[in-house]
This record gives structure tokens, C-alpha cells and sequence, in this order.
């Protein structure tokens, strides 16, 4: 069967997050193709969209491939009452429209905007929200929860506007980028807000471990998994409100966790002061310095930890300083302490060392990094 994925404003890491899921579910892929922020597969089963949709964090819709024509389809689809279909291409639409009419039939055609007028006009629910690529006819079956990533982001009632800036579906592909088992003892040293961990729990994750060096990062994360178990009512989460939480340098955890006890390790740790701009190469250079030795400190800590081939999502800034881009110099040092990094695999494309999130006029980018404990 073939599906259609339309992806994220990130697409190279929508991309790669739909990979690592379908690789760590073993779901088999016949063929693939790229058309522009859409992703092609042609599958050996079908897929359930709606669980899928819930996994992903940057994935927009899931539709899958019908086989007859548009007309054809929302008659059978939608056989009684008015049809109401979407469809991008307005001229075809209005053409669609007029043959529906011609053949006796009430019809309503929508522009589809965004996915909030997908979800309020219940097209999902109708079979009506159509896109086509390549000549290829798709009805959306599932579209990304953004309300509820909404709530979880500006809902929570722990918020720090300096160290909890993660953004909810960020922090989900991370998790999917790690590949982790649900039953996986997972750590996010730099917790924040706790984006990670909560995102985690509502993944059905419940072996997790939040530190910080911030006591109010710790007091912020605890308020948010208690929220978000009476949010949503959900026993994996309640379970998960009582994580072990505890405030430390993400340098001295081997003080705090036994040797080899960790499988994961994903957190967005401390990324510098937020840049106006106005800053000088002397002063991010300073910051880059610093974050350096956090970095390198933290993986000299996470070694010890981590149990063998030992998993580490990372996130390492980089600073945009008069249109030229300061790396964070550390990855190097990283793997002379005992890490390899580990590729990103992408369907359709050639695997790439670490992806890159960053949204126009902002003057930090992350560098989403996966690393392996080697030096067991």
C-alpha cells in the first residue's frame, strides 16, 4: 500500500524521525520517493495512521493512495447527503465540483488552509481532504494532534522562559530518533521544564529519570507530570509523575546513578544565553568556550552511567554572529571519551552525520546529534 506523509517546517528531520520509527517497528518498505515537504512510501502492510500520527512529532498528515478517480471516490466515500471534499489545487476542484453536480449531487469544496480546517470540518472523518503528487490520488486518514501539543507546551502550568524553550515536538522526535524500548530506563540530565520526560510518559514510556543543576527546573518538572497525569487521565503517566526527579551538574551524575544503569540519554542541555543579534564574535566565541567544557564534562560523566552501546540524543547549538555560523567545537572530544556518532538514516536519501533544526531570523540553530557508547 502506499502512503503519503506530509512533513514538518523541519522536513530533513520529519523525514528521519518517520524512518527511525518504521526501522525500530520493522515495518518494511517496498519503494520511496521525495516531493517537496511530502514522503512517499509504498509499504508490505497497512499502517494504522491514527497510532502513527500519535508517534510522530513532526509529521503534519498520513494519507493513503485510493485507486480510482476523485469524482468516483466521494461518491462511493460519502454516498448520501452533500459531499465536502478539499483538494489544493482550486481549479480542479471547481472543475470536480461542477461533474459531482452535473451527476445530481449536492457538494461542498473547501480550501484547505491548514489542518485546523481539516480537523473543524471533520474531513478526515468524511474521507474528503485529497492531495496529489506525482498523479497520484491520497485521502488523508490522520492529521498531527496539534492541540494537545499545544496544551502540553502552553498549558503546563512549570514554565521557565530561560530553560524551558524545548518545543514539545522537538522533544517527541528526539525520543523517536533514539529508538529506545518502551521499557528502557531513560535520562534527561538538563530536564528543564520537563519536556522530555512528559513527552516521554505520553509514549507510553514510565522508566524515567529527570536531573538538573536548577532547583526551580526540578520543582518546574515535577508540577508538569503531575498535570499532566490529571490532564489526561493516563495510568503510564501517573506512574511516570513519580520519575525520579533530583537537582545535580549533569557533570557529577556518576555520584548520583549507578555505573551502567542508563540506556538512554536524551536531553537539549544548556544552549548559552538567547542572542539579540547585537553580539560580537568575541562574545560568542566566550560562550562556545563554555558550553564546550559543559559538554565534554557531561559526556566524561555519561560514560560511567550509560550501559553498554548506550544510547545519547544531544542537541549541540551553533550561533548565527554577522551571517556567519559559530560551531560548538566538541564532538571530536566526545569521541575520544568513549561515544561514536551514529548516522541518521533517511529514506530516499544518503544517511547524514547530525540534522539541524532552525527556524528563519533566529540566531541559534540545534544540531541533533546520536551517539553510541562504545567503550564499554
Amino acid at each position: 500500500m502506499k502512503y503519503l506523509f506530509q512533513l514538518g517546517h523541519q522536513p530533513q528531520i520529519s523525514a528521519a524521525e518517520i524512518t527511525a520509527v518504521f526501522s525500530h517497528h520493522r515495518t518494511i518498505v517496498l519503494s520511496c520517493y521525495h516531493r517537496e515537504n511530502f514522503l512517499i512510501l509504498e509499504t508490505s502492510q497497512q499502517l494504522n495512521c491514527e497510532d502513527l500520527i500519535r508517534t510522530l512529532g513532526g509529521t503534519i498528515k498520513i494519507a493513503r493512495q485510493i485507486g480510482a478517480d476523485i469524482p468516483t471516490y466521494l461518491n462511493q466515500t460519502q454516498p448520501t447527503g452533500k459531499i465536502i471534499f478539499s483538494l489544493p489545487d482550486k481549479k480542479l476542484a471547481i472543475n470536480i465540483k461542477k461533474q459531482l453536480k452535473q451527476a445530481g449531487r449536492s457538494v461542498r469544496y473547501i480550501e484547505p488552509k491548514n489542518t485546523a480546517t481539516i480537523l473543524h470540518n471533520n474531513l478526515v472523518e468524511l474521507g474528503g481532504d485529497l492531495t496529489i503528487i506525482n498523479n497520484e490520488i491520497f485521502a488523508t486518514e490522520a492529521i498531527q494532534p496539534f492541540e494537545e501539543f499545544s496544551q502540553r507546551d502552553y498549558g503546563r502550568p512549570g514554565s521557565d522562559d530561560k530553560s524551558g524553550m524545548l518545543p514539545p515536538k522537538l522533544a517527541r522526535i528526539l525520543i523517536n530518533l533514539s529508538q529506545t524500548p518502551k521499557d528502557a530506563t531513560i535520562l534527561d540530565p538538563f530536564c528543564g521544564s520537563g519536556t522530555i520526560l512528559t513527552e516521554a510518559a505520553t509514549m507510553g514510556h514510565a522508566n524515567l529519570i529527570g536531573s538538573d543543576i536548577s532547583e526551580k527546573a526540578i520543582k518546574n518538572t515535577k508540577e508538569n507530570l503531575n498535570w499532566l497525569a490529571k490532564q489526561f487521565n493516563n495510568l503510564t503517566i501517573k506512574q511516570s509523575s513519580t520519575t525520579k526527579l533530583f537537582q545535580s551538574d549533569a557533570a557529577k551524575l556518576s555520584n548520583k546513578l549507578q555505573p551502567h544503569s542508563i540506556d538512554a540519554i536524551i536531553t537539549e542541555p544548556l544552549l548559552g544565553k538567547p542572542l539579540t543579534g547585537r553580539e560580537n564574535k568575541e562574545q560568542i566565541d566566550s560562550q562556545a568556550d563554555e558550553l564546550v567544557k559543559l559538554y565534554i564534562d557531561s559526556f566524561k560523566a555519561f560514560v560511567k552511567i550509560l550501559k553498554p552501546d548506550g544510547v545519547v540524543l544531544f542537541i549541540i547549538p551553533k550561533f548565527l554572529c554577522k551571517n556567519e555560523w559559530v560551531e560548538i567545537d566538541c564532538v571530536d572530544e566526545i569521541k575520544k571519551i568513549g561515544f561514536a556518532a551514529v548516522p541518521f538514516e533517511i529514506f530516499g536519501s544518503s544517511p547524514i552525520e547530525h540534522l539541524t533544526y532552525h527556524r528563519p531570523n533566529q540566531h541559534l540553530a540545534r544540531t541533533i546529534w546520536r551517539f553510541k557508547k562504545i567503550n564499554n
